[in-house]
């Protein structure tokens, strides 16, 4: 081995030495922060590194009484540059049992005001939801559900703060179709932001309570990448653009059946034994198909 050669491995195991002890210098959080944080502002923080980017946090405010999965916070998961966290704690169920117990008398003595002045629109709604509650109370009894309080942190990221601003009136917006209110952490985006971040710590506490079923409507157990590299072509995905292939015959899929649900007017693909595919559109009280080989 030449002189040159040693020199540079000399060089290089003193490189990785300097580099191990840096490492061993350095936390997790100290290796992942930016240059600076600036929270000085109310209502967002700056995040000073190379390129500034602003970031404001939000909370789940209020929640609809009906919701169905996985419209509720599809846009908290989706919408451009934005992370949520959700923190699920269960609650025991002595704790529930007393809580449910409370809420019902409470809605049982509202009824009772509400038939003695005769508020029969009152008194009804009263009473559905004084039924709602026994029955969750039952179920949580025998076992077959279970409360749990759950705090839904977001926080949108901007390279500037006009954007930003524009950003969270979009979100708000679409929020708002599914019923879902969300606030922004004012005057805690420091500790919202630190409640956002991946170190297992809810330093803002506004929590939901949600049963077995609701909960499950919280997890984003859907992509918005769909399809195959190969195969027919069926349309567009609404959410990024990109055209959605489908091979029935492709390695990943058990086998080559499929079915394709639709509201009554829109567009339907179906197979036959042939495996010619048929694309079916309707307009008005007339209906066009198209025939291709698969």
């Amino acid at each position: 081995m030449s002189k040159k050669s040693l020199r540079e491995q000399e060089e290089q195991e003193q490189l990785s030495e300097k580099k191990a002890e840096i490492l061993q210098k350095k936390s997790v959080k100290d290796l992942i922060a930016p240059s600076g944080i600036d929270a000085s502002n109310i209502d967002h923080i700056e995040i000073i590194s190379n390129a500034k980017r602003y970031a404001r946090s939000f909370f789940v405010s209020t929640l609809p009484r009906m919701c169905s999965f996985p419209d509720i916070f599809r846009d908290m998961y989706l919408f451009g540059d934005i992370n949520t966290s959700i923190y699920i704690n269960p609650i025991p169920e002595a704790r529930s049992q007393n809580e449910l117990n409370r809420v019902i008398n409470e809605l049982e003595t509202e009824r009772i005001v509400a038939q003695d002045r005769g508020n029969i629109n009152r008194e009804s709604s009263l009473t559905q939801k004084r039924l709602e509650a026994e029955q969750l109370r039952d179920e949580i009894a025998a076992g077959y559900n279970k409360l749990f309080e759950a705090t839904v942190i977001s926080t949108l990221f901007s390279y500037s703060l006009e954007e930003l601003d524009k950003f969270t009136k979009l979100l708000s917006t679409e929020m708002s179709k599914t019923l879902v209110g969300i606030k922004s952490a004012w005057a805690m985006q420091e500790e919202a932001f630190q409640s956002n971040l991946p170190l297992m710590e809810n330093k803002i506490n506004k929590t939901h309570t949600f049963d077995r079923r609701s909960m499950g409507t919280v997890f984003p157990f859907t992509t918005s990448e769909i399809g195959h590299p190969t195969g027919i072509p069926l349309g567009f995905n609404r959410q990024t653009g990109v055209p959605i292939l489908f091979d029935n015959f492709h390695s990943s899929l058990t086998n080559y059946n499929m079915v394709i649900f639709a509201k009554s007017g829109a567009r339907k693909v179906s197979y036959n034994e042939n495996f010619n595919i048929k694309i079916i559109s309707t307009y008005g009280n007339r209906k066009f198909s198209t025939r291709c080989r698969g």
